[in-house]
């Protein structure tokens, strides 16, 4: 939990080290190569964006280490400095950075842009963070996103556009992909149960149905409840859902005992906050899309 004068603990080491820099670099939000930093929360939008942008045309630093957990993770004094060198932020918001909030409002107070995808993707709203699960909301976002970087990188937007246009068409033809693999999971059996609340935009895209979560949050970092999980645990024998979907590379204790307490339920990982290793075949936001849907049907079937 970050303490209360965290924010201003961070303007000020954020002014010495900014002063510092100008006095000693004369940094100008570039890579030695002359190429504008764009820093991204979360390895699946460093991925967007790096499509988004020709994969070159801005050095895109990814915040979050691989594998991390977006909803837990405490930033540490060298962030800061990835944050001081960007041209742009880019962040999900929706209170998936929760621990990073303050960080990136500081950075965005001291007059870098910081562009929240996910409240692009739903404007005005309070949804659940997840919204990378719909590829055609994201799809329909990517134009905005790169014309606002392309005006805080000070590109020309007709450098990316074709580079969006050709990455829209892909998640284009990912959906309808996904919607044939699926195809196999009948009617009944679409039922979805996950070790947190992760999965709402899937289902709403994808023609399920969440029938409840074991940690009754959108965060990892809740608490599961007693009393919730006996009634889901009923919910998921009157209806014969045979999988929990829990987080790929996350221990999941209470999801693989309300396994055993319903009995003949497979645990399946997926791949919810952040890209797979090299190999993993989720290792790029389509791979990830596209791998998860399989194992959702594979389950299902």
């Amino acid at each position: 939990m970050l303490f209360p004068s965290y924010r201003r603990f961070v303007a000020a080491l954020m002014a010495l080290g900014l002063a510092a820099t100008a006095c000693s670099s004369g940094s100008d939000n570039t890579t030695g190569a002359g190429s504008p930093v764009v820093v991204v929360t979360t390895s699946i939008w460093a991925d967007i964006v790096r499509n988004i942008t020709c994969d070159g045309l801005v050095e895109v630093e990814t915040l979050l280490p691989a594998g991390a957990d977006p909803h837990g993770f405490e930033p540490s004094l060298s962030d800061r400095s990835h944050l001081e060198s960007a041209a742009l932020v880019v962040a999900n918001g929706l209170g998936l950075e929760a621990a990073l909030s303050d960080l990136i409002e500081v950075t965005e107070d001291r007059g870098t842009t910081v562009v929240r995808v996910g409240e692009l993707v739903a404007p005005g709203a309070d949804p659940n963070p997840h919204v990378w699960f719909d590829p055609v909301r994201v799809a329909d976002v990517l134009p905005e996103t790169a014309s606002v970087i392309a005006e805080a990188t000070e590109l020309d937007y007709a450098d990316l556009e074709s580079c969006v246009v050709s990455y829209v068409a892909e998640l284009t033809a990912l959906d309808a992909d996904i919607t044939d693999l699926l195809a196999t999971v009948p009617a009944p059996g679409r039922l979805l149960v996950s070790n947190h609340d992760s999965l709402p935009w899937f289902a709403n895209r994808y023609g399920f149905e969440v029938a409840g979560s074991v940690i009754h949050a959108d965060t990892t970092l809740a608490q599961a409840d007693p009393a919730q999980l006996a009634a889901l645990a009923d919910r998921m024998q009157a209806d014969a859902i045979p999988a929990i979907f829990t987080e790929e590379g996350e221990a999941a204790p209470d999801a693989q005992a309300l396994a055993d307490r319903v009995g003949d339920i497979v645990v399946v990982a997926l791949y919810t906050e952040a890209l797979g290793p090299a190999g993993s075949g989720a290792d790029t936001y389509i791979g990830l899309l596209r791998t998860n849907a399989g194992r959702i049907a594979d389950a299902l079937t």
